[in-house]
């Protein structure tokens, strides 16, 4: 009679087993993705081509940049978070020095999800990286873009108009 369970128990977990194999490959192969032509928007597109302009060849124009690859969380528990969060552009020198971070905030981040999601943004990057916040537009003045891009960054373009590069009477050179 104990032979006779310990079979049935057997025989049921190899059942058990190989049901659960087949259902996940059924699953898998349910999984469909559809083509993205583009890394960005086309909102995103307008002020990265505006950003090349600006920026010319001193600096490196990033995309699409994961959180992590910008600040390491000090708690385990926080990494995950960062991970999943993705900088709109990431500024950096020729030799890849992270100088700002820019987020294009569209009328998308009035809404509560994504409230909470630029305050943890801000949080994270705060005294670590300069954050470069820009308001979505139909175009972008390459000047207006050079000017944010020192006051919020201290970054200087071949844009910035000359007034934002000669120091202020009585200021250090």
């Amino acid at each position: 009679m104990d032979f006779i369970v310990i079979v049935a128990l057997v025989a049921l977990a190899l059942v058990l087993k190989f049901s659960t194999r087949e259902s996940k490959t059924v699953e898998e192969s349910e999984i469909q993705h559809f083509k993205k032509e583009f890394l960005t928007t086309q909102s995103e597109r307008k002020l990265y081509f505006a950003l090349r302009e600006v920026l010319g060849s001193n600096y490196s124009i990033h995309c699409q940049t994961s959180l992590i690859a910008l600040v390491e969380p000090t708690q385990f528990k926080h990494k995950s978070k960062a991970w999943s969060k993705r900088m709109d552009y990431v500024i950096t020198d020729t030799n890849t020095k992270i100088l700002a971070v820019i987020e294009l905030d569209d009328p998308s981040h009035n809404q509560p999800k994504r409230i909470a999601r630029d305050k943890y943004v801000n949080c994270a990057l705060k005294g670590l990286h300069p954050l470069v916040r820009l308001k979505t537009q139909s175009y972008y003045d390459q000047v207006d873009v050079a000017k944010e891009l020192y006051l919020q960054a201290g970054i200087k373009s071949k844009k910035l108009p000359v007034e934002y590069t000669q120091p202020l009477i009585g200021e250090q050179q």
